[in-house]
Order: structure tokens, then C-alpha cells, then sequence
């Protein structure tokens, strides 16, 4: 070959080397690259595997906590449902298909003495012998208790001993399976119960006492067949109705309202009653009430218990009489004396009241005894007896201690000189002659005086200091009487004084009238005059009515002394008005003694009738406690009053202790608000709120109000503000005389 044909091919070849050198260069370049875009692929493919990865990690994650959770949930439900088991107060057994005992509570273990694991396995049948036969008759796809109709069935203790059950069945759906399942409850203690009642019931029918249940409102609930038996009364006829039927009205509202007092204190009272058959046969009962209340301590209903003593009154009076009456005078003999005595100290102590007791010797009996003879004795001593009664009260006692020996207990005493007015009114009852045999007799005896506690605090100590004070009133010349106490004595003889200066009083013409003008508050116009009573003693000078007022009221004076008041200023009034001076109404007093007269509307009748005064010109002012006293007496007689056209106030309201229930019917046009609440009306909050109820109350029952006592302009102001309708006191006038009260009526006029 050529040469040139060798360098030819080898120029070839190179080129064709280089080609492929080059060709093997981009081959290599493509696998390269290739490579490259493979290893990204497996990265990305990666990338997205750990993404997943990591995705499937949280929700691992999320699932182990839900896992978690519901294990705890699972944890705490076992435990709330195994403390629920733990600590229920009934048995619970679940129980195979066969009554094998699969769980049990400690409630079943107490139950049934067994310990806990001892119960696990053995048949129910064993702890509940009926259980078998009544188990068929259950609906077990429900739970249901027992039917009412089976008989009381008994589990038995480990030891032997029965007790009643009641229990109930189910079978509730656990862990896709139905459980049977029952629950027991020992009802010994309802069974009691129930026995109880069942005997009550027959004690209640059989009892020979009557028994009458009734609710809180007084209303008869129920009634057995002594009830009837003793009363007359069927139950259907009294059933709804009040007990009040029973009523004998032989007891005062008094002793009802003590009752029901006692009643709701202590929850029980007893007491002998007179009550009222349905023939209205009126016999006496042993009654016993006892409250019935609930578990808050309320009363729910009232039983009562009583049994008609008749015969056991009379056997007992008959007994009284000879154990402890004198057979000659028939007062109390020293026995029953001694037994009273006691028995007034007591209730003075407790009460922390006072009592009196007073010694009787009759005066020179002997002498009279010795000379007519014992028969005129005996009849002399029992005029003495009957006189002795008459004056004293029916819860006072006389009694005969011996011979000539006579005593009086005074119970509940207001003062030590009531004491003294009974032993003048025994003296001037024993001045007046008894006629013995044909002969004239005078006879009077010495009173010995002595009060609890202030002369002693038992009966021996009080006996003896009478004994003592009835032998000085002998040393003074007899037919008089003393206290033990000379202070005491002293006092009464300062009273007595004071009637007798009262007394002369009137026959001498001592007493005068003044007028405390009344105006109207938003006009200031006068409309009235309140009479007050003076009194000019001829040594002592002017007197005041609270000294002398509460003397009379004592005795017969106040009548007397009010009678005078009321016509002299139904006189003075008309003179006015005769004289051509404003006529203005009059408002006089009244006293608790004026109204109980049984002919208080007479007199006033007749003196309006004599002095020509017009019936609307006259107002009657009464106080609260005269209101309040004998209430049903006093709305009656007001009435009476108010028909004739007489107004009526209240005066110094608030102080005393007025029922709403009986102010509402007393036909009253005012009420007075007592100065003790004016004085300090602007400057206390208590007096200011008392005074704002009263005449709020007093409008809204159509009443006008008054205050008096007014005496200052911020009071006025106070007063008007609050509705106020009339005032009287020194900032408007003080109490005139009859001839500065004539001065104001003229000067008016003009």
C-alpha cells in the first residue's frame, strides 16, 4: 500500500477515532445527564415517601392519643361505675341464666353476712328461697319490681335470721350480651312502719278517749268512734267543720288565747275544758293537744285527746269539799288556804307579779259568842263569810282558818294600796248590823296586810308578818287595817288622803277646765279644743291631773269626776256658740270605767239632751288600752256613739298595743299620734318611720290624724310633708283658760 494511501487510512481512522471519541464523549454526556435526571427523580420520589411517611406518623400519633384517651375514658367509667357499686346502699347481684352469682357489691355482702367472694357462685335461691317461684312471673326484657300482689318476701342472713325484701330485675344489654341482673332492698324498717300505722289505727278506733285530728287552719280532719260516743256527733258531721262546735262558752277569749300560746311554744297542752254535746249538754272533758310536725320542725296537723270526767268531777268535788272546805261557812279551810298561798306565790314569781295576803281577827267575836250562845256564833261567822266574798274578786280566795280567824288572798295585785281598798270596802261591808236572835248586831274586825315578795316570799314568812300587822291594827283601837310595812302604811294613808281631798274636790267646786286648741294643719284653721281637767287644792296649790287622774281612776271617783267634765264642757261649748263665737267641735276624755257603764250612751244622751250641745260638735277621745279592753263590749258601745253622731279618737296612738284586726272595726273618725313620737320626729329615723306608718295606716282606713305636741316649726313642716291633717301644741297655742279661750274664738270670728 501506498504510502499515501497509508497516511490516507491512518487520516482516516484518526478522523474516524476522533469521531467516535466524540460520539463516545456526548454518549457519555446523555448518561451523565441521564444519571443526573435519574438520581433527581429518586429524590423527588423520596421526598414525597418521608411526606408521606412523616403524614403517617401523625396520624400514628393522633390515633395513639385517641387510643390513649379512650383508655383513660374506659379507666375512669370502670372506676365511677365499680364506686357506684361500692357504695350503693342496695344489694346488686348479676347473675347467670341458672341464678348463679356472678358479681356482687359490698352493700350484698353486708346484706346477707356473707363476705364478698363467699356470694360469688352461689345460687340466689339460697339467699332468697321464693325467688324461683316468683322470677317466672317477670317480664325480664324490661327491668320491673315485684307484682303488689305477691306476699312479703324474705331473704335470709348467713346466720340463719329472715328479714323482708323487695327487689327488682332486669337485664341490661353489656358488651353486646344481655346480663341479668338484680337489685335488693331490705324493707325492715318500712315493714315497722307500716306496723305502726296499722296499730295506731286500731288504737285510734279502739280507744275509749276521743280523738279528733284536725289541720292548721282549725279545720276537723278526722274523728274516732269514742268521738261520737262522748260528743253525739257523727264523723261525717263534723268532718271540715271547726272545733268550735264544741264550744261551751264557759272559758273567756283569754283562756283560748293562752292556750293556742302554749300550744305553739311547747307543742302540747292539757287542761280541764267545758265542752258541749251535740244535745247541748255542756259537761267537763280532760283535753290534751299535742302539735304534729314534719321533718322541718312544721306543724302539719293538731290531735286532740279528751275523756268526759263528769263522774270523776263529781267524786273529786265531793272529796274537795270535805278535805278542803270549812263545813260551817263553806270557805276554804286552812289546807286549801296553805295549798292557794303556794300556788299564788308561785305564779307572782314567775309572772314577777304581786300578791297580797291578809289577816282577819273579828273584833270582840268572843263576847258576842259568849252571850248569845254558839248556835248565833256560827250564823254571825257565816254572814261574815258571805260578806267577805262579796268583796273580793273571783280569782281572790277567802278561807276560815279557825274560830273567828279569817283570810284573804288577793292574786295579781296592780299596787300594795289595792290591797288597802279592799281591806276599807271588808270593813264598811262588816259595819253594817246583822241581826241575831231577834238583836241588832254590829261587828267589825282588825286586818293585818302584807305583799309579796317585798314582805316576804314564803307562806310561813308572809302568815306570821300578817299575823303581826293584824295584831297592830288591834293595838290601834280595832276596825281598821295595816300593813306590815309602815312605809306602806304611810302610803295607803297618803291615798285614802287623796280620795277623801278628791272627793271634797268636787263637792267644793275646785276643779276647771282648760282648752288645747286644734287646728288644721294645711289651713291652720282652729277646728277643735281637747278639754283638760285642772284642779286648785285650797293648800296645795294646783295639783297635777297625772297625780290625781290615776287616784280616781282607782275608785268611783272618775265616773263621777268625767260625768262633771263632760257636761260643763258641752255647757262652756254651747255658751259659745249662744255668744255668737266660732263654734269649734269638743273633745273630751273618756275613761276605761266610764265605758263599762251599762248606762254610759244614757247619761251622755241626757246631758247633750240638757245642755242643747249638737251630737257632731262632741268628740270622745278614748286610749288603746280602753279600746283593747273587753274589745267586743267596746265596738258595741262605740257604735252606739257614732249613731248618735259623736265623733271618736284615738288618742295617743302607738303606745299601747291596738289589734289591726279590731282597729279596722272600731267606728273610729281619728287617730292622735303621741308626743313621744312628735318631739323627735325631725331628728330620729325610728320615731320619723312610726309616725309616717301611723297616718299612712290611718288614711288608708279613712281616718283623719292629729298630732300633738307640736311644738316647733321643723315638726309642722315634717308633719304637713308626711299628710298630716290636724295639729295641736305650743307652737299653735298653749292650753287656755275660759277666758283666753273665749279671747282666740272671738278674734276668729272677726
Amino acid at each position: 500500500m501506498k504510502k499515501q494511501d497509508l497516511e490516507q487510512l491512518l487520516s482516516d481512522k484518526a478522523r474516524l477515532i476522533e469521531e467516535l471519541e466524540f460520539e463516545l464523549e456526548e454518549t457519555n454526556q446523555g448518561i451523565i445527564q441521564l444519571m443526573m435526571e435519574l438520581e433527581d427523580l429518586e429524590q423527588e420520589k423520596l421526598r414525597e415517601n418521608i411526606e408521606v411517611i412523616k403524614q403517617l406518623q401523625v396520624e400514628l400519633a393522633d390515633t395513639n392519643k385517641g387510643l390513649l384517651a379512650l383508655a383513660v375514658e374506659l379507666e375512669q367509667s370502670e372506676e365511677k361505675y365499680s364506686s357506684i357499686l361500692k357504695h350503693a346502699a342496695e344489694t346488686i347481684f348479676t347473675f347467670t341464666k341458672a341464678g348463679i352469682v356472678e358479681t356482687t357489691n359490698p352493700a350484698g355482702a353486708a346484706l346477707f353476712g356473707y363476705d364478698e367472694h363467699e356470694l360469688l357462685g352461689i345460687n340466689i335461691s339460697e339467699l332468697i328461697p321464693k325467688f324461683n317461684q316468683i322470677a317466672p312471673q317477670l317480664n325480664l326484657e324490661e327491668s320491673i319490681s315485684q307484682p303488689s300482689g305477691v306476699p312479703v318476701v324474705y331473704g335470709f342472713h348467713k346466720n340463719g335470721t329472715a328479714f323482708p325484701i323487695e327487689f327488682t330485675l332486669g337485664r341490661p344489654v353489656y358488651a353486646n350480651k344481655r346480663q341479668w341482673l338484680v337489685i335488693i332492698r331490705d324493707i325492715t324498717a318500712r315493714k315497722k312502719a307500716e306496723e305502726g300505722l296499722r296499730l295506731m289505727a286500731k288504737i285510734f278506733e279502739g280507744s275509749t278517749d276521743a280523738i279528733v285530728i284536725t289541720d292548721t287552719r282549725s279545720h276537723i280532719t278526722d274523728a274516732n268512734k269514742a268521738f261520737t260516743t262522748i260528743t253525739g256527733y257523727e264523723k261525717d258531721e263534723v268532718l271540715g267543720k271547726h272545733p268550735s262546735l264544741l264550744s261551751s262558752h264557759k272559758h273567756t277569749d283569754n283562756f283560748y288565747f293562752s292556750l293556742r300560746r302554749e300550744l305553739l311554744k311547747t307543742g302540747i297542752w292539757s287542761g280541764e275544758v267545758w265542752s258541749k254535746r251535740k244535745n247541748d249538754e255542756i259537761y267537763p272533758i280532760w283535753l290534751s293537744i299535742y302539735s304534729v310536725k314534719d321533718e322541718n320542725n312544721t306543724s302539719t296537723h293538731f290531735v286532740g285527746i279528751f275523756s268526759d270526767i263528769t263522774a270523776r268531777k263529781a267524786a273529786e268535788n265531793q272529796l274537795k269539799q270535805l278535805a278542803h272546805y270549812d263545813a260551817l261557812t263553806g270557805l276554804a279551810n286552812r289546807t286549801q288556804f296553805v295549798e292557794r298561798l303556794k300556788w299564788t306565790l308561785e305564779v307572782a314569781k314567775r309572772s314577777e307579779a304581786e300578791a297580797s295576803l291578809m289577816f282577819l281577827d273579828l273584833d270582840r267575836f268572843k263576847l258576842i259568842n259568849d252571850t248569845l250562845g254558839h248556835q248565833a256564833g256560827d250564823q254571825l261567822l257565816i254572814e261574815v263569810a258571805r260578806r267577805l266574798t262579796e268583796c273580793v274578786r273571783e280569782v281572790d280566795m277567802v278561807s276560815r282558818l279557825s274560830g273567828d280567824e279569817f283570810t284573804v288572798i288577793l292574786t295579781n295585785i296592780k299596787s300594795p294600796e289595792e290591797a288597802g281598798f279592799v281591806a276599807k270596802k271588808i270593813l264598811n261591808a262588816l259595819n253594817v248590823p246583822v241581826f241575831l236572835e231577834g238583836r241588832e248586831v254590829f261587828i267589825s274586825t282588825s286586818i293585818g296586810i302584807t305583799v309579796y315578795p317585798t314582805d316576804g316570799e314564803s307562806v310561813n314568812q308572809l302568815v306570821k308578818n300578817a299575823d303581826t300587822a293584824m295584831y297592830h291594827a288591834k293595838e290601834r283601837g280595832r276596825n281598821n287595817f295595816q300593813y306590815f310595812s309602815n312605809t306602806m302604811n304611810q302610803k295607803v294613808l297618803d291615798e285614802l288622803e287623796m280620795e277623801t281631798n278628791l272627793r271634797q274636790a268636787l263637792k267644793n267646786q275646785e276643779f276647771s277646765l282648760n282648752y288645747q286648741p286644734q287646728f288644721d294643719l294645711r289651713t291652720k284653721e282652729l277646728i277643735g279644743v281637747e278639754v283638760l281637767l285642772r284642779w286648785k287644792h285650797p293648800v296645795l296649790g294646783f295639783i297635777s291631773p297625772a297625780v290625781f287622774i290615776p287616784h280616781a281612776e282607782k275608785s268611783d271617783l272618775i265616773i263621777t269626776i268625767g260625768e262633771w267634765v263632760l257636761r260643763t264642757a258641752c255647757e262652756r261649748s254651747v255658751a259659745w256658740q249662744t255668744a255668737g263665737l266660732k263654734p269649734v267641735r269638743i273633745s273630751v276624755n273618756l275613761s276605761g270605767m266610764q265605758l263599762k257603764q251599762h248606762d254610759l250612751i244614757d247619761k251622755i244622751t241626757q246631758i247633750l239632751i240638757e245642755t242643747k250641745l249638737p251630737s257632731e260638735f262632741l268628740e270622745l277621745e278614748l286610749t288603746e288600752g280602753v279600746l283593747m279592753d273587753n274589745a267586743e263590749v267596746t265596738i258595741s258601745t262605740l257604735t252606739e256613739l257614732k249613731k248618735m253622731g259623736i265623733r271618736l279618737s284615738i288618742d295617743d296612738f302607738g303606745t299601747g298595743y291596738s289589734s289591726l284586726s279590731y282597729l279596722k272595726r272600731f267606728p273610729i273618725d281619728t287617730l292622735k299620734i303621741d308626743q313621744s313620737f312628735v318631739k323627735d320626729i325631725t331628728t330620729d329615723v325610728d320615731d320619723n318611720a312610726i309616725a309616717s306608718t301611723i297616718i299612712a295606716m290611718a288614711h288608708n282606713l279613712r281616718l283623719k290624724v292629729i298630732a300633738e305636741g307640736v311644738e316647733t316649726q321643723e315638726q309642722a313642716d315634717e308633719l304637713q310633708k308626711k299628710g298630716c291633717d290636724e295639729v295641736q301644741g305650743y307652737l299653735f297655742s298653749r292650753p287656755l283658760n275660759e277666758e283666753n279661750m273665749c279671747k282666740l274664738l272671738a278674734e276668729l270670728k272677726n
